[in-house]
């Protein structure tokens, strides 16, 4: 009885093809971003805020913005260089010897953190 009173309510008249392609657009940003590391919080925005266009639209340029480049730890220098190690003077480039506190190629005063 109750199945046959909700035909005649317009909303529930679509096909299942058209539900079927309403879910899949409206979890395109979360299809989009499966393989990102960020997923969870791409899905989480589309659930919660998906339904407002803008929250869609948020979740989809999210979904489709690149990783961003997580910047690689330099390996830990020593703190006193080796013997006969050498550094560059920041004016001509010419290398100089470690301690020297002018350039021997142009004469500049060397940096403190290079001597």
């Amino acid at each position: 009885m109750m199945i046959s009173f909700l035909r005649f309510i317009p909303f529930f008249h679509f096909h299942p093809i058209f539900w079927l392609v309403s879910l899949f657009l409206y979890f395109l940003p979360a299809f989009l971003a499966r393989n990102k590391p960020n997923f969870t919080s791409i899905l989480i925005l589309n659930i919660l805020a998906g339904w407002t266009f803008i929250g869609w639209i948020i979740a989809l340029v999210w979904a489709l913005s690149s990783d961003s480049q997580r910047p690689v730890a330099a390996p830990a220098q020593p703190s006193q260089p080796a013997a006969g190690a050498s550094f560059f003077c920041t004016t001509c480039g010419q290398p100089c010897p470690v301690g020297a506190r002018f350039c021997s190629a142009c004469g500049a005063a060397q940096p403190a953190a290079q001597r």
